[in-house]
């Protein structure tokens, strides 16, 4: 696959220029509103947030259109076409989940079209979290150019630099809901900052990213705008070079600590399910796995010592040497 031309520069003006560029992208990260900044966390201070938590008064969903009437026979999720079920059950799910996530980090991971960024916001939302693109926040850091005309200027590499930049400086901070590029899982220096969070999979199928970033113009996305040819079926360009990437990054993906499908169904089956209805599944698949590890910490703490009721203490005890010359011959 090949990739927009790298301007050449010589390696003197590359590291200052990647040195302007890191100290940019550390303005924007010390920006980090509200609880989420790390001056804001003493561990002290930390413990008495996190015992304060409370759900959110309200609940951030999309309403149902009035038109809509009716459930679809036979769907898995019924409560995903009945937006005031839907709405009940996120609050049900947030309130269980609040008191044990203690500010963790939540890191969104997909390809291109999952919808990070929207899912991302709703859930920032619903957790009253602060959220980060780090596309945007790379956008920022290079007075507002488009990630598009980043990679056309400076080339892929760069530009990985930069998304692993800010990743590392958004890691120390807590209640973030943090939207990734799609090709942030490729490094493994990115993993150990996101690992220190949740990080979750936004799974859509390749026709239904295609048909997303080709509504919104593959021009915005330049591993699938490059050697587009013109007046080619774009949606069908999107999809074959989607395939491609996902083949190369799936290894990696499944890395992730939760796993949500993008599926929809009944009306929702071609645009895939609604944003509330894939934060719903998020939200659920990020409580399943605390509450499991919950589990597993408290099975560990529940152990017996057998005949400790027989055992002398440390002062008591005799030493199992106490009677042995250091030549290994038993003392009179």
């Amino acid at each position: 696959m090949s990739m927009p031309m790298q301007r050449p520069m010589a390696g003197g003006a590359r590291a200052g220029q990647v040195q302007r560029s890191s100290a940019a992208l550390r303005s924007v990260a010390s920006q980090v509103p509200f609880t989420a900044h790390r001056a804001n966390f003493s561990s002290k201070r930390v413990l008495r947030q996190d015992a304060r938590v409370e759900a959110p008064s309200r609940v951030v969903v999309v309403r149902a259109e009035a038109d809509l009437t009716g459930l679809t026979p036979g769907h898995p999720y019924p409560w995903e076409e009945d937006f005031d079920l839907l709405g009940d059950k996120v609050k049900e799910v947030t309130d269980q989940l609040l008191p044990d996530l203690r500010g963790c980090n939540i890191w969104l991971v997909g390809m291109m079209g999952s919808g990070k960024s929207t899912v991302g916001k709703m859930l920032a939302n619903t957790l009253k979290y602060a959220f980060f693109d780090t596309d945007s926040v790379i956008e920022l850091a290079h007075d507002k150019k488009p990630v598009s005309q980043i990679f056309a200027e400076e080339g892929q590499d760069y530009f990985r630099q930069c998304e692993s930049q800010i990743i590392k400086e958004l890691s120390p901070y807590r209640n973030l809901v943090i939207s990734t590029g799609g090709g942030a899982v490729l490094k493994p220096q990115n993993w150990g900052y996101m690992h220190l969070g949740i990080v979750a999979w936004l799974n859509g199928d390749t026709e239904l990213l295609a048909r997303r970033v080709a509504k919104d113009g593959i021009e915005k996305r330049p591993l699938l705008a490059a050697d587009a040819p013109e007046g080619a079926d774009m949606q069908q360009v999107a999809k074959t070079k989607l395939d491609a990437l996902l083949e190369d990054r799936r290894k990696y993906y499944e890395n992730a600590d939760v796993v949500v499908t993008l599926e929809g169904y009944g009306k929702d089956l071609e645009d895939g399910a609604p944003t509330a209805a894939v934060m719903y599944r998020l939200l659920t698949a990020i409580n399943d796995k605390v509450q499991a590890k919950k589990r597993e910490q408290a099975e560990r703490m529940n152990f017996t010592i057998e005949g400790a009721d027989q055992l002398k203490t440390m002062r008591t005890m005799d030493s199992p040497a106490g009677g042995l010359q250091l030549d290994g011959n038993q003392a009179p």
